[in-house]
């Protein structure tokens, strides 16, 4: 939302200006990638668990992040003016001799840093394997796949950068840019809302609505320094910075112990009875107790989720609550697990580094026919799931 607001915004623009700005976020994106390359690497020397996303386990990232999208929101519709610190925004400024750019550099360096760290939950459909080879190797590999990745997510501002046309050639701003900011707004609102779900999950409900209710009100805040900047907008930087604070601290006062919560795009199922069917199946994950279900006869399918994946949702609501898998999953001799990373969990950590995996979703079938596992890719597909369980059962069919 943002980015694309940024390219609106420079139609009828210099070429040279556009040019520079968007290989501004280029870098921005790759500085990112840098960064979370060389933290891996460290957390894995130190020793420590390593993975794709699993800042998303954090109630204190959430609440950033919540916070973040929630003031962008409240940038697009017209509730203040966005200024970077003076060296932020300047940077580049002077440097390039931009006639009449007045912004810098430094913005669009820092929008390429935020879209790597909103586009961080997932590793389906290529980049588990990606993250996986990088993790399970030495920091030279670590180091130039994340580089590849850092390259992927800015090949679209690096071709606008390339072709500046693409950019200029639209309409020049105008009064059409207020109803599209306000559209951008309620998408990145929306962001919010699904941060706050998956916080939910970890910290509890009355967390979550809490830490919502703050971000409301520093929205309002924002609202009422703009339309009164003489009188109550003088105190507009103090309460910000209280509710700021206040949302920090909230996940320790209100936060509960994760009770399993439910998956946030349940909803999204074409079979909602489907969806509550799968549901019941679900046992604890326990890697300990496969081999001995296997060699039992049993058949064991295991999904590796979390409430902040997306894409583990995704295969929920369209392919695992499908009537046809459902009804594999119920069949006599089969074991359902779900292995819920949602918060950190060092077993399941563990369990997916044997597997040469550091991200989800990832969802294995184990049985007579494949004691070692059948790894399915991480878009599913209702062949695929019923294949792995056929041939791990043995060649029998499920149920």
């Amino acid at each position: 939302s943002i980015k694309l607001l940024g390219v609106v915004g420079h139609g009828g623009g210099e070429t040279r200006t556009v040019r520079l700005s968007f290989v501004a976020s280029a870098a921005g994106i790759l500085a990112a990638f840098g960064v979370l390359a060389a933290a891996l690497i460290a957390l894995k020397a130190a020793g420590l668990t390593v993975g794709w996303g699993i800042q998303f386990q954090q109630p204190w990232f959430l609440v950033a992040m919540t916070l973040m999208v929630t003031v962008f929101a409240c940038n697009l519709w017209g509730f203040f003016e966005f200024r970077l610190p003076r060296w932020a925004a300047d940077w580049g400024e002077h440097s390039t001799n931009i006639p009449g750019h007045t912004h810098g550099l430094g913005g669009h360096f820092l929008q390429g840093v935020l879209a790597t760290l909103l586009a961080t939950p997932c590793s389906a459909p290529f980049l588990g394997t990606a993250v996986g080879f990088a993790l399970a190797r030495g920091p030279v590999e670590i180091t130039a796949v994340f580089a590849a990745l850092g390259l992927g997510l800015a090949l679209p501002f690096l071709t606008v950068a390339a072709f500046p046309g693409l950019a200029t050639r639209l309409p020049k701003p105008g009064p059409w840019m207020v109803t599209l900011r306000r559209f951008l707004g309620l998408a990145l609102a929306a962001t919010g809302v699904w941060l706050l779900s998956v916080l939910a999950t970890g910290s509890g409900f009355m967390a979550a609505a809490v830490v919502g209710a703050l971000a409301a009100a520093a929205a309002g805040v924002l609202f009422l320094g703009r339309q009164r900047p003489d009188g109550a907008g003088r105190r507009t930087p103090v309460w910000l910075a209280a509710a700021v604070v206040a949302a920090f601290l909230v996940p320790s006062w209100l936060g509960e112990t994760p009770g399993g919560g439910k998956a946030v795009a349940t909803s999204l199922a074409p079979d909602p009875a489907g969806a509550q069917t799968l549901d019941a199946l679900w046992t604890p994950f326990d890697e300990a107790a496969i081999p001995k279900l296997v060699a039992g006869g049993k058949t064991v399918f295991v999904d590796v989720t979390a409430d902040w994946c997306l894409t583990c949702q995704i295969n929920k609501a369209f392919v695992l609550s499908r009537a046809a898998v459902v009804a594999a999953l119920k069949g006599p001799g089969v074991v359902v697990m779900k292995a819920d990373w949602t918060l950190p969990d060092p077993g399941i950590s563990a369990y997916l580094a044997r597997h040469q995996r550091y991200g989800i979703p990832f969802d294995a079938v184990y049985g007579p026919g494949a004691p070692g596992g059948v790894v399915l890719p991480e878009l599913l597909s209702r062949e695929a799931v019923l294949d792995a369980l056929e041939k791990a059962a043995g060649g029998k069919k499920s149920g």
